[in-house]
């Protein structure tokens, strides 16, 4: 039983994840060209990628790590 809920809560994280990248990358995609101020394109794109990045390792992880050792 824990393994499944441990599974569900890896999986719809791993899913919200990668669909709020999604989202903001077509957000950002979707900004006339001239918008982006440069403290957009040195601070807060790096570290949208760095923190989507952990959150995809963490629940892919979560995921694996019980999948193997359960």
């Amino acid at each position: 039983m824990k393994l499944i809920l441990i599974l569900i809560i890896g999986l719809g994280g791993l899913w919200l994840s990668l669909k709020q990248l999604r989202k903001n990358l077509g957000e950002i995609r979707s900004k006339p060209k001239g918008s982006h101020r440069l403290e957009d394109k040195v601070f807060n794109y790096p570290l949208m990628f760095l923190w989507f990045g952990y959150l995809i390792v963490f629940f892919g992880g979560l995921i694996v790590n019980n999948l193997i050792l359960h």
